[in-house]
């Protein structure tokens, strides 16, 4: 083995190969294993916007006996992932349901007219209601408690993703526009949480567990939730086009979606244990860390019809709103054909 491979070891789960029963995955990963860019193709680069997942999946050993390494790469925001999911640099692109709405009305060329560039392949939520993924909150001090009484307030946001579309959304309940708030554009959702956190904004608008303990202390509360606006806010993989078009490369993302259902498995079998990773390897409080614990049990949602037709709906509204400059077919950004690997008993 070489000083590279054994660099790429130490930061990866790769472990000899074990046998599948299904013959074409089988089949699939031996051509892998045996191809000339060996090296390069067995690895699979998974991108997450923070290092939960990489840390909480590390403890699972869900991966361990994986026939490729997996390579966590912690990347902050939508932005990111996608810029580094189009260079190759990732092979998986962790997003909301939504990011790819923005992004292909954003493209100069129509999806529907080929093949994708990239496609959702899984996504997952949170399995308490009590626990809402994505929010819009206000400072109590405010005393906002109607989205129109946001009006006038200094309002964090990171654009892209589902964060966006949460703040695109609450601004049209409320029946407001961008010029009748002072809109805080924040590069990724971590920066805006920190800034509502801080009292230094009004308004957030993002995933409600970065927000969650000072809702818990009363010093702010939720105005609307992504469910009061029919947003489905899951987490999401995304991959390339031409990665689910190749036989060997598909089978690896069935593989790993397979082990990814097993590790929401273990986390929901394991919360002590995931409590002690958030506190002594994320490093977050006692209070933000149980918080956590219950807002991060998950389990894979059905790509399916009533998904992408919801999906649409927000799609043209956010065209009708004048917040996308063209009306577009959603579909194309949804790849149906590993619901069979993510399915859930």
């Amino acid at each position: 083995m070489t000083s590279a491979n054994r660099a790429s070891a130490k930061t990866a789960f790769a472990t000899p190969f074990q046998r599948w029963g299904a013959l074409f995955l089988a089949g699939a990963l031996a051509a892998l294993s045996c191809a000339t860019t060996q090296a390069a193709d067995a690895r699979l680069k998974v991108g997450y916007q923070d290092s939960t997942l990489p840390e909480l999946a590390r403890a699972s050993g869900v991966f361990d006996d994986a026939p490729y390494g997996v390579e966590w790469v912690v990347l902050p925001g939508p932005a990111a992932q996608l810029s580094a999911v189009y260079s190759k640099a990732i092979d998986l692109a962790h997003l909301g349901d939504t990011s790819l709405i923005i992004e292909q009305a954003k493209a100069p060329d129509a999806w529907a007219q080929k093949v994708p560039p990239l496609q959702i392949i899984a996504g997952w939520r949170n399995t308490d209601a009590r626990y809402p993924r994505i929010v819009t909150a206000a400072r109590t001090r405010t005393n906002a408690e109607r989205p129109e009484d946001l009006k006038g307030r200094k309002w964090a946001f990171n654009f892209g993703g589902l964060n966006y579309v949460q703040y695109l959304l609450a601004l049209k309940k409320a029946g407001l526009t961008a010029s009748e708030i002072e809109p805080v554009q924040f590069g990724d959702g971590n920066a805006a949480a920190t800034a509502f956190n801080a009292d230094h904004v009004d308004v957030y608008s993002g995933v409600g567990a970065l927000v969650g303990e000072a809702v818990e202390k009363g010093q702010a509360r939720i105005v609307l939730t992504s469910d009061d606006l029919d947003v489905p806010t899951l987490g999401v993989f995304a991959a390339r086009g031409e990665a689910i078009a190749d036989p060997a490369r598909r089978a690896v993302l069935d593989d790993f979606l397979g082990r990814l259902g097993r590790y929401f498995a273990w986390y929901s079998a394991n919360l002590d244990t995931v409590e002690r990773i958030y506190v002594d390897r994320v490093k977050q409080s006692a209070a933000r860390a149980r918080y956590y614990v219950e807002f991060g049990k998950a389990r894979f949602r059905p790509i399916d019809a009533d998904l992408i037709r919801r999906e649409q709906k927000i799609a043209d509204t956010l065209f009708e709103a004048g917040a996308i400059a063209r009306k577009i077919d959603v579909g194309v950004e949804f790849n149906t054909t590993f619901n069979a690997t993510t399915a859930v008993d």
